[in-house]
């Protein structure tokens, strides 16, 4: 079992990876490139954050939960219309 100090930075880290997939993402979009790697990739990282905080192995506050979800619903429905458009 990990030590509580590895277990913040490893949820840091896992954090810092979510924002990083993000940011691309972002960036991507605003250079109206395609930006459905980058997308996925941010999804793939906030599922696993979000499922292993679920599963109580790591400690998000309701805030960081709240932001992550919002933002994978934002980039679900700018994937559907780029899909639609």
């Amino acid at each position: 079992m990990s030590s509580p100090v590895e277990e913040i930075v490893s949820v840091a880290e896992q954090l810092k990876e979510v924002q990083r997939s993000l940011d691309l993402f972002k960036e991507k979009q605003q250079k109206r490139e395609s930006a459905s790697d980058a997308a996925i990739e941010f999804v793939e990282k906030a599922s696993l954050v979000l499922g292993r905080a679920e599963r109580k192995e790591i400690l998000l506050t309701e805030d960081q939960k709240r932001r992550i979800r919002n933002n994978l619903l934002k980039i679900r429905s700018s994937l559907v219309r780029n899909m639609e458009g």
